[in-house]
Formats: structure tokens, sequence, C-alpha cells
């Protein structure tokens, strides 16, 4: 267990500046082994953690982790014995020094800590900042966010738990592509908390939910089986599926409330981010959006230009194809050719893209970033 004193070191080493300018909307109950192989899916989002807190060097991070993640508390703070983490989750090396969401963040004490005392790559090092512990004793019957936090408690043990039914992760509660095992497989959500759902078809008596179907989310259920874990994420291999009523969840599970429905869609994530170099020029660029959005309002509303004058011979933007993911409520921009090699690229979004359903318009939005050779 670390101590008070050790907390406020590696506070006072790493400065107060651990907070950040805008925070993430929703919490989700995972585990560290899902952090580390689906960082992506995680970036900038609120997480809550059971993992003990040691020392490293001036810093503190969490034990057993594959690659490291520092934590950073946002107060003086004892980690109690049984306690999960939470904090907000960010990959360094999708960062740079000047980002704003970590202002006046002192990196030096990470970059010590590294073997080399370079900038990371991406998905190498990570980051808890505004961290708090919290006193949380897993419950004598298991309950998904029990499952979610602490799988190999319960790995190939029985289990019946309550949640919503949330289709084929068609809201994006876990990492895509991850933990489906067969054509009928659902997640089932409860607070901060999912889980992955094998072996049954979510039909019984009274229902019969259609897992593409978002009109069909939302209804509880309560599922019967063996929980399994392949990989990172866990999973229950279901034998019966029934209806089900909402649990009386603690302020422990509760989730932090979504934006009320008349806030305007924004921005919060891209792939490149604003301002990167040496960006890859073959991947797909991927904004994301605080809100679902109208796949119809992009049409001639997206462009994609290099900015500057052309080098002699040098080739025109390519061609792109352009995607909506509604499940992750994404864009996704692929070029029909690798971009030309050391180029700044300007992404703009422009008037007349609106939400889902309210058509509330999202405010044009640009960024450049520069690809690699």
């Amino acid at each position: 267990m670390l101590t008070r004193r050790t907390v406020q070191a590696a506070i006072l080493a790493c400065g107060a500046a651990a907070s950040l300018s805008a925070q993430p909307a929703n919490r989700v109950a995972t585990t560290v082994e899902s952090l580390t192989a689906a960082p992506f899916f995680f970036h900038g989002k609120q997480i809550a953690v059971r993992r003990e807190v040691e020392p490293a060097g001036q810093l503190m991070r969490l034990t057993g982790t594959a690659k490291p993640i520092f934590v950073f508390f946002r107060g003086s703070s004892t980690v109690p014995g049984d306690a999960e983490i939470r904090g907000d989750f960010w990959d360094l090396g999708r960062l740079e020094r000047t980002d704003s969401r970590l202002p006046n963040f002192n990196y030096d004490p990470i970059l010590e800590a590294l073997p080399n005392h370079a900038w990371p790559a991406r998905e190498q090092v990570f980051l808890l900042v505004n961290a708090s512990a919290v006193e949380s004793p897993l419950p004598a019957e298991p309950t998904l966010r029990a499952l979610a936090l602490a799988p190999e408690k319960y790995v190939g043990k029985g289990v019946t738990v309550t949640g919503r039914f949330r289709g084929a992760n068609l809201f994006a509660d876990l990492p895509s592509g991850a933990g489906t095992k067969g054509r009928w497989d659902f997640i089932l959500q409860s607070a901060d908390a999912a889980v992955w759902v094998t072996g049954v078809r979510p039909r019984g008596r009274g229902f019969d939910l259609d897992v593409n179907a978002r009109m069909d989310a939302g209804r509880w259920l309560q599922v019967a089986g063996l929980l399994r874990r392949d990989g990172p994420l866990p999973y229950v291999e279901a034998t019966s599926v029934a209806e089900g009523r909402a649990p009386n969840e603690t302020t422990v599970e509760i989730a932090l409330p979504p934006p009320p429905p008349e806030q305007p869609p924004t921005v919060v994530f891209s792939a490149p981010t604003a301002g990167e170099i040496d960006a890859e020029r073959a991947l797909p660029i991927r904004i994301q959006f605080s809100r679902d959005m109208d796949p119809r309002s992009f049409v001639n509303r997206v462009r994609v230009a290099y900015e500057g004058p052309p080098p002699a011979g040098a080739p025109a933007i390519p061609g792109f194809t352009i995607r909506y993911v509604e499940g992750t409520r994404a864009l996704e921009l692929k070029p029909a050719m690798p971009l030309d090699r050391f180029r700044t690229v300007k992404i703009e979004l422009l008037e007349g893209i609106v939400s889902n359903i309210d058509n509330l318009p999202l405010a044009p939005w640009s960024m450049t970033f520069t690809t690699g050779g």
C-alpha cells in the first residue's frame, strides 16, 4: 500500500497540472489487460480498474502491466487495499508536449523513467491522470461490473447477471472486433460496465431482440452461464436468457450522465491528431464525434487537400472513400492510394453537417497534420 507521503512526492515531481481541460463524458470499468490491448479505444476516456499502485522512481504506476501505465492522482491520497483506481486514460505516444488537454503538464519525470528517455511511440506508454482511489470490495454475488473489473475471480464459474441489451456492440461499449464468438452474440451493459454474451439467441417468452437493431436496445435481460476469457476481454458463455429487472445500482456503479440531448455535436478525437508529424500515409483518417451523426449530412461537406505550394512533379491529393461508422460515431476517410510524402494535409468539415434525429449543427471544423516518409 502506498503512503500519503509517496503520493505527495509523485504529485510534486510531475507538478499539479495533471488536470484536463475537458473531462470524458462516461466512465468505463475494465482491466489493465484491455487497456494495453486496445489503447485507441480507451484513449481520452475515464476508466476504472482494480490494480495496485507501486512507486516507479519519482512516479507511480499500476503494478504488473505489460506496458507502463503511470498514475497521477489529482490530490494527496492513500490507496486502500481493496480499491479501484479511476482516472482519465491517455496514450502518451498520441499526445504532444503542447497538447491543450494536458495544460502545463511536466513530462520530464515520465521520460526519465523510460529506458531511452525519448518520447515513446504510440501504444507503448500510458497515463492515468486526475486519478482517485475508491474503496470497492467485490460483491458476494457477481455483478456485470464485478465481471468487467475482476474477471480472473470468476473465470470458469457459473454466474447470473442482469444488464441492458446493447446489441452487437451497437453503442461502442467495448473495443470493436473483440469478444464476439457467433452471429447472436450481444453486449450486456449496466452502469459503467459491459460484457459480451455468447451461446444463446436474445429471445424468450415475450421478447425477440435483434442484435443489429438499436431500437431493441435498453431491454433488461438476465443471463446465466459460465464466465470465460479468451484474450483480454471476458465473456459469458450463456445457457439461458430471460427478461430481467433493473438492479439497485450503488453509487460505485453509477456512470456519469450523457450530455443533454440539446448539446450540439463536437469532434472529440481524431487520428492522426491535429498537428501530428510523421503520420502514416496509407492508413484511414478517423474523426470521432460526441453525438450520433446523420451520415447523409457528410455528403459534399468533407474536404481534404494538401497545404502550400506542391513540389515539382508532386502528385495531386488522392481520392477518398468516406464512411460513417455508427457504432463508434466515427467518420473514416480512406485514401485511394498513399498520401504524398512530407506533405501537410488539411481536413475540413464544412457547414451543414448535423447530428442524427435532432439535426443539431456541427460547427465548421478543420485540422492539419504532416505525413511521414
